[in-house]
């Protein structure tokens, strides 16, 4: 995992193909307490770190910071889930491939942290988007991309109502 400290996050392209340092959200994501902070720091990696289907290697490397962040602060929101399995998902469909230094704890993070934190809500109430985020975070970690885009998709109400009609 790339230290928030290092200086190469200042070099990492995020959604727009420029660079953006994600490190500075998320050291103000790890600060964060209350509820609307953290809906504006996540509005913003949202918006940087992918945008129209585009992923890059900011986008890659904030994912364990997410997740680790999310599991230090207890912090079970659907934008956690929703963010990292987006990534995942477009990292799978033309985007830049995940550097082989990198590999490694990126996948593990999506592999195994990320369904222990899921693992951290299963008895709490969900609402509609922390479970179509959650399933899909789910979904990615073991592997399902094209079931995780389909969960994702299905978040629309409107999509859902006639997929049950033609049913």
């Amino acid at each position: 995992m790339l230290p928030l400290n290092d200086n190469k996050w200042k070099e990492l392209p995020g959604g727009y193909r420029i660079p953006f340092d994600a490190s500075v959200p998320l050291k103000k994501l790890e600060q964060a307490t209350i509820v609307h902070e953290i809906e504006i720091i996540f509005t913003e990696l949202w918006n940087e770190l992918h945008h129209q289907g585009d992923v890059d290697l900011a986008s890659y490397y904030a994912v364990p910071h997410i997740i680790r962040i999310a599991k230090e602060k207890r912090f079970f929101n659907w934008n956690v889930f929703g963010l990292v399995a987006t990534i995942e998902i477009e990292r799978h469909n033309n985007n830049p491939q995940l550097p082989e230094e990198y590999e490694a704890a990126y996948l593990h993070s999506i592999k195994k942290e990320l369904p222990e934190l899921i693992k951290e809500i299963l008895h709490d109430k969900w609402d509609s988007d922390l479970a179509s985020t959650a399933l899909a975070a789910l979904a990615v970690s073991k592997g399902h991309i094209e079931v995780a885009a389909a969960i994702l998709k299905m978040d629309d109400k409107d999509l859902v109502k006639e997929f049950l009609e033609n049913s």
